[in-house]
């Protein structure tokens, strides 16, 4: 159980680095914080269809739920 802990660490913080730099990567939606809540609300159609940005929000979403499980893995596995 020692060495799969070490194994689930390292893929951990592989795949934070990973988050983060995906996060880095988004372009912003240039509405800022007035937008988010409730603000105007219009949005362009045309942008919201897909393309490189909707790619990198659905492997940001899946790299998302697997650090989510590694943090879940690593609570689990007994450190001994």
């Amino acid at each position: 159980m020692f060495i799969i802990f070490w194994f689930v660490l390292l893929l951990f913080i592989a795949a934070s680095i990973a988050l983060v730099a995906l996060v880095l990567l988004q372009e912003p939606k240039q509405g800022g914080l007035g937008e988010g809540l409730g603000g105007s609300g219009s949005q362009d159609f045309a942008s919201s269809m897909g393309g490189l940005s909707s790619g990198l929000e659905r492997l940001t979403i899946w790299a998302g739920v697997i650090w989510g499980l590694l943090a879940l893995a690593l609570a689990v596995i007994p450190r001994v």
